[in-house]
């Protein structure tokens, strides 16, 4: 089913040289997320998945499926959730791997550190 899913959104996921740069610091940080989204036909998504760097604007997540580049997505973390834009999706052979650009600079980020 992976492959299938993979195989019918290859159009809609970047490969590793569109990935952008990073531009600030990264902390790598391994909590539990859920990444909730709609669909292209509207209904709402939910996956459970790993959050596994972060810096002020931006998430790397690994997810069990893709979700195209360009959705809207929440992250929630125990403690707080962000909101923000895919801006790559790599299939890693065992999950995707997902890079969102948060809609605005975590400014709680030093009441919260990089945890969720």
């Amino acid at each position: 089913m992976r492959e299938a899913a993979h195989a019918k959104n290859a159009e809609r996921i970047a490969d590793i040289n569109a990935m952008p740069r990073r531009r600030e610091p990264r902390k790598v940080l391994l909590c539990r997320i859920s990444a909730l989204w709609n669909d292209r036909y509207g209904s709402s998504k939910s996956l459970s998945g790993l959050l596994e760097d972060r810096s002020r604007s931006g998430i790397a997540i690994s997810l069990p499926e893709p979700i195209a580049i360009g959705t809207k997505v929440t992250i929630r973390g125990r403690r707080r959730e962000l909101a923000g834009t895919v801006r790559y999706c790599l299939f890693t052979g065992a999950e995707y791997s997902l890079g969102v650009q948060l809609d605005g600079q975590d400014l709680d980020w030093d009441r919260f550190g990089a945890g969720l």
